[in-house]
């Protein structure tokens, strides 16, 4: 029993030694709710995740328009309303993803994300 012990807590002390050891090539975190880069990246990044988060509300009003359309019953009325709304949803999410690329393109380019040529 105690040999087996022993096999099991060397074996357990091998997964381990190697985790601590890289450790310390990771270096030291930064503390949470600190943001990293400069101001620029940061905006960046405010920026992106507020069109992500606008991009899932028009995602599920695409959703929405799809359920009024399934759910219409004939209604002509209903029908038009479900058309308007998923004909807005798709013109939401393409102005979206070309504020997306737009922003991207402009804040890289003007930041110096980009090597000199590039744009």
């Amino acid at each position: 029993m105690i040999k087996y012990l022993t096999r099991f807590s060397l074996a357990g002390l091998l997964w381990v030694v190697p985790l601590v050891a890289f450790a310390q090539l990771l270096g030291t975190p930064t503390p949470p709710g600190t943001a990293q880069g400069n101001l620029g990246d940061v905006i960046l990044r405010i920026i992106n995740y507020v069109l992500a988060i606008v991009g899932v509300i028009a995602l599920a009003v695409l959703v929405y328009g799809g359920f009024m359309y399934i759910t219409s019953a004939g209604n002509e009325d209903q029908i038009e309303s479900a058309k308007r709304i998923i004909i807005n949803a798709i013109i939401g999410i393409v102005v979206i993803g070309v504020a997306a690329a737009l922003v991207n393109f402009v804040v890289r380019g003007v930041g110096g994300g980009v090597p000199a040529g590039a744009i």
